[in-house]
């Protein structure tokens, strides 16, 4: 039954009390009703009771089970936010980690091209003075042999 059911049921109680008979003095404020319709409504209103509580049940479960829903759904943004969050965090040491690579790659590159340079200096600066020892000495024997 509906709740719409349950309503008519109310209402036609109201309407077997209205047509009871009111009893005479000595009995005043009392009423006669028929008693086998009223047991009847009475019957057919806890059938239908147990009905509108089952339906009352159903609700409120689906609104759990909906909060439930609701409350996993949050939980699951609030999770990958916190994953996105990881991540960004992960991705800004990795950044970090790769500049300071980077930093020591080309450390290392500078004084490998400076050990290189400076031999580089020094095999010139010998071959300079073969060189200008080279020209003294033709420059010396030339002026002897003049």
């Amino acid at each position: 039954m509906t709740t719409i059911e349950l309503d008519d049921l109310i209402d036609e109680l109201e309407d077997a009390l209205a047509e009871g008979r009111r009893v005479p003095f000595p009995f005043n404020g009392k009423l006669m009703v028929n008693e086998e319709r009223m047991l009847d409504i009475i019957d057919r209103m806890r059938v239908a009771i147990p009905e509108e509580q089952k339906r009352a049940r159903r609700i409120v479960q689906e609104q759990e089970h909906l909060i439930a829903e609701a409350q996993a759904r949050v939980q699951q943004v609030l999770d990958e936010r916190g994953l996105l969050e990881a991540v960004e965090v992960e991705r800004t040491r990795l950044l970090q980690l790769a500049e300071q690579e980077a930093a020591q790659v080309r450390a290392g590159a500078d004084a490998y091209a400076r050990h290189v340079l400076e031999e580089l200096d020094e095999r010139l600066v010998k071959l300079s003075t073969s060189v200008r020892n080279g020209l003294i000495a033709l420059d010396g024997g030339a002026k002897k042999g003049v």
